[in-house]
């Protein structure tokens, strides 16, 4: 997805205490991220329900399930997800990139 000339470089909105190395990461693909919260999203006894919730711009996806939200437990984790985030021509994709 290519931004329009002159138009204001894409940010990535935060919440919660975002280690700086998924920061970096996003804040140098925010054309795929619009917003990282670090919180809780998980329900489970190791992890004590934490999670970091990554959500896709519009046209990408994971590539194997057009899922357009990512819950991660680790920071590890959901790098090794935003990897192999892929550009998504689904419906809902497609209606908003045509706004």
């Amino acid at each position: 997805m290519e931004q329009k000339q002159n138009a204001a470089p894409l940010t990535v909105r935060y919440s919660g205490d975002v280690p700086a190395t998924l920061r970096r990461w996003c804040d140098a693909h925010a054309h795929q991220v619009v917003e990282v919260d670090a919180g809780y999203g998980y329900a489970t006894d190791r992890d004590g329900g934490f999670a970091y919730d990554v959500l896709l711009r519009p046209g990408w996806s994971m590539s194997d399930d057009a899922c357009h939200t990512l819950i991660e437990p680790t920071v590890k984790a959901m790098l090794a997800q935003l990897r192999i985030v892929a550009p998504c021509d689904c419906d809902s994709c497609m209606a908003e990139k045509s706004r």
